[in-house]
């Protein structure tokens, strides 16, 4: 009866069921109904061993009419490709929570956000005195001062130059290297300012990323982001819509494994599942989909972002700190709500540009 059904059925339609069915959903609902059969059937299991069991359940299938059949199978897909889409739907607002945008119990957040404020600090002045051993070695300021004499004089002391240019050169061991690489990259992946951080990890990834254009460029990320899609290469978007897929898969990989508690009635196992599966999903998937998607986001300004100048039809800017002061706030206001500004005429694009 199952194979008439499934050759029932076209091939662009299987393929577009089979997108929606092996997702994480079809295991959520698999191992719900893998540990109701086990409440019903363990103690036979116990007492008669798996194969009767099974065998047992499987001619209570095969005695139920074929339209039944069909039914039952239909009534499971539908359930599975159901709640795929609306795992869908709150793929978003998951993301958002997990962010930590949310404003109630006030007291966590707050105390969230200054532990990362401090963690912040903390990996801030770590960073700065290892960057001053990497470039003074063990001198002092006084000593590299005095060395610097010695590199001038016409006739230094030999001896002394040599050991205070030793004692510059030590530098790093690999332990130091590795905690500045680990300080680096905790301080790109949070908000510098601290009125901008976020009591999670992902929240002060996502937001260091919004922040990055602006401190760069003065290019606002969120009023910028939709006009610079429309003026990015095909291959920059493909890059974009793989990582921002990967971070939603993994969001709703979360989900669906913090959902395996309401097995709990039926299985006490549901309860490790729905701690365990979250935890792997947030620090093996989500973060690291985030820290891509940043990247890849603020690379996309990095490289594209003189083509929204020229789309908008304003001049481009000829220096950094124009851009950062003046150009890319221009850029900012006029997506946002219009520019009124005296003595501003629209330029045309580069020859060989593409604009709009």
């Amino acid at each position: 009866m199952l194979t008439a059904f499934w050759s029932g059925l076209g091939s662009e339609f299987a393929k577009q069921w089979a997108v929606r069915i092996l997702t994480p959903a079809f295991l959520f609902w698999a191992g719900g109904f893998a540990a109701i059969w086990w409440s019903t059937h363990g103690s036979g299991v116990r007492s008669h061993g798996w194969s009767a069991e099974l065998t047992a359940t499987t001619e209570q299938f095969e005695r139920m009419p074929g339209l039944s059949h069909v039914l039952l199978v239909a009534g499971c897909l539908l359930l599975v490709a159901g709640s795929a889409i609306a795992a869908e739907r709150l793929t978003l607002p998951l993301l958002r929570l997990l962010e930590g945008y949310w404003s109630r119990p006030r007291w966590l957040r707050d105390r969230l956000v200054a532990h990362r404020r401090r963690r912040h600090a903390h990996w801030t002045r770590r960073r700065d005195d290892l960057n001053t051993r990497q470039r003074l070695g063990t001198l002092t300021v006084g000593e590299l001062m005095e060395l610097r004499d010695l590199e001038r004089a016409s006739q230094p002391d030999v001896s002394q130059l040599r050991d205070l240019r030793a004692r510059r050169n030590v530098g790093l061991d690999a332990r130091m290297t590795a905690e500045l690489g680990r300080a680096r990259r905790f301080l790109r992946e949070a908000p510098w300012q601290d009125g901008l951080g976020m009591p999670t990890r992902l929240g002060d990834i996502l937001r260091a990323t919004e922040r990055r254009p602006a401190d760069k460029y003065g290019l606002d990320a969120v009023v910028c982001w939709y006009a610079l899609w429309l003026v990015l290469p095909d291959d920059a978007r493909t890059e974009l819509v793989q990582a921002r897929s990967v971070l939603d898969r993994a969001t709703r990989t979360w989900l669906w494994g913090a959902l395996f508690v309401v097995w709990t009635p039926w299985t006490w196992w549901a309860v490790p599942i729905a701690v365990v599966v979250p935890a792997l999903a947030y620090y093996g998937g989500v973060l690291g989909a985030a820290g891509l998607f940043g990247e890849l986001t603020g690379s996309a300004f990095d490289l594209y972002r003189f083509r929204l100048y020229d789309a908008l039809h304003l001049p481009r800017p000829t220096s950094p700190d124009e851009e950062r002061r003046t150009s890319g706030p221009r850029v900012t206001n006029l997506l946002w709500g219009g520019l009124d500004e005296p003595g501003l005429t629209y330029v045309e694009p580069p020859a060989g540009c593409p604009a709009g």
